[in-house]
């Protein structure tokens, strides 16, 4: 299958930069899928199509501030964007990252990090050249002119800073980074890091992204993921307690996005691309819940492509979901791959060629998926992490 067939045209200016300070007023594009019946509704509006007893399980991991800025010795600038965080914290903490920066880095090498400026975080897309081309460059990039003897950073002069080492490299722009005690563990991530807002949004983080870029039933005892799972943006209390009192059951699962999930995929045959692996977990009550939904003849929603990953990960061949405490995944689904229990997804609209739009394409047809983004577009639906929804159902 050739990544190309998976492409397709749009507008940047359909891409929301900004949240909607009403979560559930986006606009969502209802589907049944068999029937192939299409509806213009808003987000609120799910709630009409969920009856007593089906199942709504939602992606409850909690987005950490992974975007850490700091600098070196010689005062080049330094960007650490951290891509796992364990379950379990302990110290020496050891953390798998992507570094950019304008010059290599050493292996051991010291990197100071202090109290972010908050004003010059931005996620513009810029000409800047770097000897260190990563990854990391399709999810932020520094300012322009920036270069490795720049004593101007990203980051407050004070006489509060603390060090962490760059201790191994794994290639292609990945490093083990060492945070030394607790204390500078906190420190870090209350103080000098950063919303991870994906590349596309081009502005400034600000405090609102703290707020919006978080679902409101984020758990931080669920894991820490380094991007939102944004299906589940829509979601208010309001909206949840609605759902309740009609008889619908809320549900969490927990999968830690991390490269895996925003990861592009470079190769032409589509079949190549591996993903990286990403750390799940299922609560006994919650694969209860879902199994006597299912026997029950119930539906069960998935709330975005993360939960879609946990759940398909977790069901055997005959679609009963297991329980799993701090288990791995690297699943890629795309054409030809048999759906156990998915069969209802609440979803955003994708990028082209990315794993998330060959997910859904192997899930409802390529030649659907492409008449339901040219509909999205035809009736100006915003698009990605901000933007508008998609409620998938009645899939074969």
């Amino acid at each position: 299958m050739d990544l190309e067939d998976f492409n397709y045209l749009f507008d940047e200016k359909l891409i929301a930069k900004y949240p909607l300070k009403n979560r559930d007023e986006s606009k969502l594009l209802a589907v049944d899928i068999k029937k192939f019946k299409i509806e213009h509704r808003k987000f609120y509006d799910i709630i009409d199509y969920i009856n007593p007893g089906d199942v709504i399980a939602v992606n409850s991991s909690y987005v950490k501030k992974a975007r850490i800025f700091g600098k070196r010795k010689t005062g080049g600038k330094v960007e650490i964007f951290v891509l796992d965080f364990p379950n379990e914290i302990t110290f020496p903490l050891k953390l798998k990252c992507l570094i950019k920066t304008h010059k290599k880095i050493k292996e051991n090498e010291l990197i100071i990090i202090s109290p972010i400026n908050n004003n010059k975080i931005n996620n513009k897309k810029n000409t800047a050249n770097s000897t260190n081309t990563t990854n990391i460059l399709e999810y932020t990039d520094f300012e322009e002119n920036s270069n490795d003897n720049d004593n101007t950073n990203n980051v407050n002069d004070n006489d509060h800073e603390i060090s962490i080492t760059a201790s191994n490299c794994f290639g292609k722009g990945e490093w083990e980074i060492i945070i030394q005690n607790e204390n500078d563990y906190n420190f870090i991530f209350d103080n000098c890091s950063a919303v991870p807002l994906p590349p596309y949004i081009k502005r400034q983080t600000d405090k609102n992204d703290e707020v919006y870029y978080q679902t409101i039933y984020a758990n931080k005892d669920s894991g820490f993921s380094v991007a939102a799972p944004t299906a589940g943006l829509h979601f208010t209390e309001k909206l949840i307690n609605k759902i309740k009192n009609k008889g619908g059951i809320f549900t969490d699962i927990s999968l830690n996005i991390g490269l895996g999930t925003f990861e592009p995929v470079r190769e032409r045959n589509i079949t190549n691309h591996n993903m990286h692996e990403e750390r799940y977990k299922i609560s006994k009550e919650t694969a209860n819940a879902i199994n006597n939904a299912v026997k029950n003849g119930n539906k069960i929603i998935a709330t975005g492509t993360s939960s879609v990953r946990c759940l398909e990960s977790s069901t055997d061949v005959d679609g009963a979901v297991h329980s799993e405490n701090d288990a791995i995944t690297s699943l890629y689904i795309y054409p030809g791959y048999k759906f156990k229990i998915t069969k209802n997804l609440i979803t955003n609209f994708h990028q082209p060629k990315s794993s998330l739009f060959i997910m859904i394409s192997a899930l409802i047809g390529l030649d659907k998926m492409k008449i339901l983004y040219e509909e999205a577009i035809n009736n100006d639906y915003k698009f990605f992490s901000y933007g508008d929804a998609m409620f998938l159902y009645n899939i074969d």
